[in-house]
C-alpha cells in the first residue's frame, strides 16, 4: 500500500498544474467545480475541463504511463506534450502555458498560487522512473474502482452528480442531494491523520438540521466515526486492498448501501 500512497502524493503534487490550468481558463462555477480533474480508466490519463478557443475545444490531460502532460483536442488526439521529469512545478506551468497562449489565449493567471494548500509532500521534481510501474497501476486500479463505486453509489440512490477528483484533498468524490432535505457526500479519499490510510467516506448533511449520531448500526464493512470535525461512514482500503475485484466490489456495496440506508432514514 505504501507504493499506492507515494503515488497518490506525486500525481497529487502534478495535478496542480490541471488545476491552475481550470481555474485560469475555464469559466467560474461557485462551487469551485471549474477547477477539478477525473481519472479516465481508459485513456490512464487524469483529465481537467474542456477550454474553448478560436481553433475549437482543448483539454490538458497528464498521462499517466509516459509522465507528459498533453493537450488533446476533441478528437482526443494530441496536440503538444510536455514531460513532468526533472522539472520543477513553475517550470511545467510555464511550458504548459505555450500551447493556449500560441492559440491567443492570455494563460497570465495560471502562474498565480491557488485558493488552497495541498500538504508539502517534500516534492521538487519528479524524477525519471520515480513513478513506479507498481504504484501506477496500484494507483490506476484504486482510483478506477472509486469511479466504479461512485457510479454505483449515485445508482442507488438515483440521484445524479459528476463524478470527480477535487484538487484540494484529491479525493474522487460525488455528492447528491437525494430530497429537499438531505444531501450525501461519497467518496475516495489520500491518507489523512482522521483514518491513517487511504479509505472510503460516506457522510450525510441535513439542511436546517443536525443529525443525531445516536443508535448508529453495526456495518458489516467499515466503521462509524463520529468526531468533532467530521461524521459518517469508511471503509479504509486495507479492508479490501488484497481481496478479489468481486469481493472488493461487493464489501463496497454492503458499505454503501448499509451506511447510506441510516442516513436516508434520518
Amino acid at each position: 500500500m505504501q507504493e499506492y500512497n507515494n503515488t497518490d502524493k506525486q500525481i497529487h503534487w502534478l495535478s496542480q498544474v490541471i488545476t491552475k490550468v481550470n481555474k485560469a481558463l475555464v469559466p467560474e462555477k461557485e462551487d469551485d467545480s471549474h477547477t477539478n480533474l477525473y481519472f479516465d480508466a481508459i485513456g490512464k490519463r487524469l483529465i481537467g475541463r474542456w477550454i474553448d478557443t478560436s481553433k475549437g475545444k482543448i483539454i490538458l490531460t497528464f498521462n499517466i504511463f509516459n509522465n507528459d502532460f498533453e493537450w488533446l483536442d476533441s478528437r482526443l488526439q494530441n496536440l503538444a506534450a510536455i514531460s513532468v521529469v526533472n522539472k520543477e512545478l513553475n517550470l511545467l506551468e510555464q511550458q504548459v502555458s505555450e500551447y493556449p497562449s500560441g492559440l491567443g489565449l492570455n494563460v497570465e493567471n495560471i502562474s498565480k498560487p491557488l485558493h488552497f494548500e495541498i500538504p508539502d509532500y517534500q516534492i521538487q521534481t519528479i524524477q525519471d522512473g520515480e513513478l513506479t510501474q507498481e504504484g501506477l497501476d496500484h494507483w490506476c486500479k484504486i482510483r478506477e474502482l472509486a469511479n466504479v463505486a461512485c457510479f454505483a453509489a449515485t445508482g442507488y440512490l438515483q440521484a445524479e452528480s459528476e463524478i470527480r477528483i477535487w484538487p484540494h484533498h484529491f479525493d474522487t468524490g460525488i455528492y447528491c442531494q437525494v430530497n429537499k432535505s438531505l444531501g450525501i457526500g461519497f467518496g475516495l479519499a489520500i491518507e489523512d491523520s482522521m483514518v491513517g490510510e487511504p479509505y472510503f467516506y460516506l457522510a450525510g448533511y441535513r439542511l436546517g438540521s443536525t443529525i443525531k449520531y445516536d443508535d448508529l448500526p453495526h456495518l458489516s464493512a467499515g466503521k462509524w466515526l463520529t468526531g468533532e470535525h467530521w461524521k459518517g461512514a469508511v471503509l479504509p482500503l486495507g479492508e479490501f486492498y488484497d481481496l478479489s475485484t468481486d469481493l472488493t466490489l461487493e464489501k463496497i456495496k454492503n458499505y454503501i448501501k448499509q451506511s447510506a440506508d441510516w442516513f436516508l432514514k434520518q
